[in-house]
């Protein structure tokens, strides 16, 4: 499963970036692009293990792969690639006759 594997871990990690977010609010060192980097990091860590199937997140993960794939965000000959693989995929998991 990806990490953090908990709601209660979920939650703890967004106050803790809340809670810094607002502690260099007051010290007058907020830097917008700190807080960027946290989030894209957390977000790594929740959501960018990709699993398999038995991850929760794999529904997520599918649909995400899918908007990347119609927002153009992998070229022609990346995707052919990526078909190749689950042709070659598909044919092994193909019992034999």
């Amino acid at each position: 499963m990806s990490a953090p594997s908990t709601a209660q871990q979920v939650i703890t990690a967004a106050f803790a970036i809340a809670k810094q977010a607002a502690t260099a609010s007051e010290a007058g060192t907020f830097d917008a692009n700190d807080l960027d980097a946290e989030l894209l990091q957390q977000c790594r860590d929740l959501f960018g293990t990709v699993v398999g199937p038995q991850d929760p997140l794999w529904s997520l993960q599918t649909d995400v792969a899918r908007a990347v794939l119609a927002s153009g965000g992998l070229d022609a000959d990346e995707v052919s690639e990526w078909a190749a693989v689950a042709r070659r995929r598909a044919s092994e998991s193909t019992p034999e006759n």
